[in-house]
């Protein structure tokens, strides 16, 4: 089975992301989640299935919320 990699926390007081490699990386995680999005639409997938997906689905969402990190807020 695919065990996604772990990522560390975002207040390790590592250095930050550029700009251009944040937004490559929410922009992946956006097309992840979109995917899952497409194929949890179907009505024709196993429980196991869905279960993966939906497990994809909440960790790229996530991963999204940390990359924006302090900015979601002041967009909003």
């Amino acid at each position: 089975m695919f065990n996604p990699a772990s990522r560390p926390p975002a207040s390790r007081g590592e250095r930050p992301l550029p700009e251009t490699s944040r937004a490559f990386l929410m922009k992946s995680e956006r097309r992840v989640l979109l995917h899952c999005q497409k194929i949890l639409a179907r009505d024709n997938l196993a429980a196991d299935e869905r279960q993966r997906l939906l497990g994809l689905a909440t960790a790229a969402e996530q991963e999204i919320e940390r990359l924006a990190g302090p900015t979601a807020n002041r967009v909003a």
